[in-house]
């Protein structure tokens, strides 16, 4: 009795192989602007949390110790008192301003520090190097609270920062994190205008970051 031969499995061909690795790059180039926008967004947004909860966490200490408190940018990345403010410093200090009408022993360290960017070399956050909060938590105009600096109110009564990528993708989220007169501390897309409809715009379009 004859028995039929089994064929042998048929593998690729040279040909199917390239249409494949051809299919797959081009989907990762069609793809790769769009994971580069998400992620440079995701960064920028992940920055600008970072930097809203950190101006709260000042303006709670100052309402919870009663006294004038200080959030300021600084090149000092040891957490020390009275570290030199810096514009473009990577590193921030929340600080007590001691109340010469309140009895108590002057600090001798910092409230609260932390980073700027969490070492994301990417992300700069432009506006003012410091902002100070009175005891009932709005922000407040003192001159030279640290040394390098001081605390502007403007004539608006708002201080503005952008933070922003160096990266450059396509639908790039473009934030700002504002401090109102009446203390409230909010993030939002500068590129939307704050409504009903846009509830993460700004109260401006792209207004510019204060000093």
């Amino acid at each position: 009795m004859l028995r039929a031969r089994r064929r042998a499995p048929r593998g690729f061909s040279l040909i199917e192989l390239m249409i494949v690795l051809a299919i797959i790059g081009l989907t990762t180039a069609l793809a790769a602007p769009a994971m580069r926008s998400w992620a440079a967004s995701a960064q920028v947004r992940t920055a600008g949390s970072s930097l809203a909860t950190s101006l709260r966490n000042a303006q709670a200490q100052a309402i919870k110790s009663y006294q004038p408190v200080v959030f300021y940018r600084t090149a000092d990345s040891t957490c020390s008192l009275n570290a030199e403010a810096s514009a473009t410093g990577r590193y921030w200090v929340v600080q007590l301003i001691q109340n010469p009408l309140i009895t108590q022993p002057a600090p001798t360290q910092p409230l609260q520090c932390g980073s700027v960017t969490d070492s994301t070399s990417n992300i700069t956050i432009t506006g003012p190097t410091a902002v100070c909060f009175g005891p009932n938590g709005r922000p407040l105009m003192l001159n030279a609270p640290v040394a390098g600096t001081s605390c502007n109110v403007n004539p608006d009564g708002n201080s503005i920062y952008w933070i922003d990528s160096s990266v450059t993708a396509p639908n790039q989220k473009k934030l700002s994190v504002w401090v109102t007169l009446g203390g409230t501390v909010r993030l939002c897309d500068r590129e939307r205008l704050l409504s009903d409809s846009e509830p993460d715009g700004c109260a401006a379009v792209n207004k510019a970051a204060t000093q």
